[in-house]
């Protein structure tokens, strides 16, 4: 495999995508800092680069590329770009679960790498490649830009990550920041 000598580190630092605060994640727990990939994919060139070092993480060949959701649909088009694959998002259905929506399919036996910007606990990851072998699809592996997890992730699957970033979080009982009481940062309104 290639040598990737994108310094994913600096690029999110230069492009203020690393937050300080107090953010309550997706998950439900807290966390003092925050990462907004976003920030680099806006531009091209960037998204390029890091789609290419992605790709470069697996040499299996790929048929399909799956984003856990549409706000990562630009990281797949590239990663797929990249590959000569087809680039697709699962979204969430009435009752909460990832389903493939927009008339996308994956056919039995196609290969398929699961990409996302960063990664925590795995939880959609692991619903991401459930519904993709439950379609009769082989996963091969898993590319993130970045892994705030803390070592364990529940995958079968491996993953690969551009850069690896822990991410001590706290329930909202053990919460250092709530204690301190410092306000939150509203994660969603970073995401609009």
């Amino acid at each position: 495999m290639p040598r990737n000598n994108l310094d994913v580190l600096c690029l999110l630092q230069e492009h203020g995508a690393i937050m300080e605060g107090h953010f309550v994640m997706p998950s439900g727990f807290h966390s003092q800092s925050y990462i907004q990939t976003s920030l680099l994919l806006q531009h091209p060139h960037l998204a390029q680069r890091i789609a290419q070092a992605l790709s470069d993480k697996f040499s299996q060949k790929a048929d399909v590329i799956l984003a856990l959701e549409p706000s990562n649909s630009v990281l797949a088009q590239e990663v797929a770009r990249v590959r000569g694959a087809r680039a697709i998002f699962a979204s969430r259905n009435e009752q909460g679960q990832m389903v493939l929506k927009h008339n996308f399919v994956l056919k039995p036996g196609e290969r398929v790498l699961v990409v996302d910007d960063v990664t925590v606990g795995g939880r959609k990851l692991a619903q991401a490649i459930e519904l993709a072998q439950g379609l009769g699809a082989h996963v091969f592996g898993v590319a993130v830009i970045v892994d705030r997890s803390m070592g364990y992730l529940p995958l079968t699957i491996p993953l690969r990550a551009l850069l690896s970033y822990p991410m001590e979080t706290f329930t909202a009982k053990e919460c250092p920041l709530c204690a301190a009481k410092i306000p939150f940062t509203d994660v969603e309104a970073l995401n609009k």
